[in-house]
Formats: structure tokens, sequence, C-alpha cells
């Protein structure tokens, strides 16, 4: 044999063995795209973004439930107290009378109980004389109807009628410190004493001096005496008093 005789190629190697198809890379791929996707619909986006998943809320979809617990952060709403038995509020001034309505579970309404009908825009002004039940308001609480006067003012007879002011007493022919006290009483809080005789000057303290006249008149009618002022002319305790005001206790001498 010769040595450097040319060696023959190797025979071909056979073909190798077709894959199966389940192993093939494409099905492979395909299958890992349908079980990802699964898992999406099933789960959600795994990111946790509130964007993505079939179960975001803006698609429709049902929201995920939070596993912690919601803290309110604002004032707990509190309903309304159930009304009890009407509070009296007769002799209350107005705006003490509505928190103890509102307290109690009742609206307040009020209106002027004198002939006036004046508006009530005040509450620290006004006094109730007279309550009513007012109804209920459309599904709302029961109202109370009040009826009130200026603090300073006496009730009326029956609500809506004219206020019976006070009168002016007579003070005629009592002392200064009697006249003073009797004009307390119905609320007369300003007195002006005045000497009845131009040439007598008043002292320092007149308590003692009698009264000759007043104004206003015995009998006449005191609206809010309060705000009302008595002017009495006053005469020494040792002289009569003169038939008329400003007249003159020692008359001028003639010539």
């Amino acid at each position: 044999m010769d040595p450097y005789a040319p060696v023959p190629p190797p025979p071909p190697s056979p073909p190798p063995a077709a894959r199966p198809w389940w192993r093939r890379p494409g099905f492979v791929v395909a299958g890992l795209l349908v079980v990802f996707g699964s898992g999406l619909l099933l789960f959600g986006d795994p990111s946790g973004k509130p964007e993505g998943g079939a179960g975001d809320a803006k698609k429709g979809g049902r929201p995920e439930a939070s596993a912690s617990p919601t803290v309110a952060t604002g004032t707990p709403s509190t309903s309304p107290p159930t009304p009890v038995e009407p509070p009296q509020l007769v002799g209350k001034v107005l705006k003490e009378a509505q928190e103890v309505a509102d307290g109690a579970g009742y609206d307040v309404v009020t209106h002027d109980a004198s002939d006036r009908d004046d508006g009530q825009w005040d509450a620290d002004g006004w006094k109730v004389c007279f309550q009513v039940a007012g109804g209920q308001r459309g599904g709302g609480r029961p109202v109370l109807d009040l009826g009130v006067v200026r603090v300073d003012s006496p009730c009326p007879t029956a609500d809506g009628e004219k206020v019976s002011w006070p009168s002016m007493p007579g003070v005629a022919g009592t002392d200064l410190f009697k006249a003073e006290e009797m004009l307390e009483a119905v609320g007369v809080r300003k007195v002006r004493p005045e000497s009845v005789y131009t040439d007598v000057t008043l002292p320092a303290d007149p308590s003692t001096w009698r009264v000759c006249f007043q104004e206003p008149a015995p009998g006449k009618e005191i609206e809010n005496p309060q705000y009302a002022t008595a002017y009495l002319k006053l005469a020494p305790p040792d002289a009569a008093c003169p038939a008329e005001p400003y007249a003159r206790l020692r008359p001028e001498p003639t010539s």
C-alpha cells in the first residue's frame, strides 16, 4: 500500500433527527407569552403600578382591595339631637333661647310680640314673651315660634297687642329724695332738678327740697322710660311753691 496515496474523505454525517413540535423555539416563546399574559389577566400588573393590569378601575374592572385599613382624617358627622320636651324659653334673652332650643333639637322662628312688627336683627336686644309650637319643616326638626319684644320693654298682655308702658307718677309735694324713688320704680333713671325760683340757687344736695312742678305730667305714658328724663322744679323747705315756675322768691324792691 502506498503510504502517500490520498486519503478518501469521510462519509457525510447523517442529518440530525427532527425535534418534536413542542420543543421547537418558536413554540416555547409563544407559550411563555401566553402564560405571562394569562398571569396579567388573573393577577394584574406584577410591577404594582396603578395603571397596569386588567383589574384597573379606570378600565371597568374591580379595584384591588387595600391590605391596610383606611383611617378617617375628617371630623365624624354627628346626627342632630332627638327632640325632647320643648324647653321653656319665656323670659330669656333671644340669643340664649335660640341656643337652648337648638340643644334640645328644635329650630326657632321669631316675630315681634307687640303691635309694631319690628325686625329682630340683634338677638341680644330682644327677650321672649310667648312661645308656641310652630309645626315641623319638611324632613327637618320641630319648630318653636317665639313672640319677642325689646329687652327693656314690658311684655304685652297678649301676643300682638300694644305694649303697656308705665305712666308718670305724680311726685309734686314730695321731697326730691322720695320723688327719685318713685321715678326709679317705673324705670325713669334720669332726673334733672331745678330751682323753681330764679333768685334762689339750688344747693349741692337738694334732697330735702320740695317738688313744685314736674315734666312729664302725671299720668303720661312713658315709652322706654330708661331713656326718659324727668324735669323737677324745687322750692326750699322753708318756702311755699309759687303759682308758676320761674318766679322770684323775693320780689325786686320798687323805687
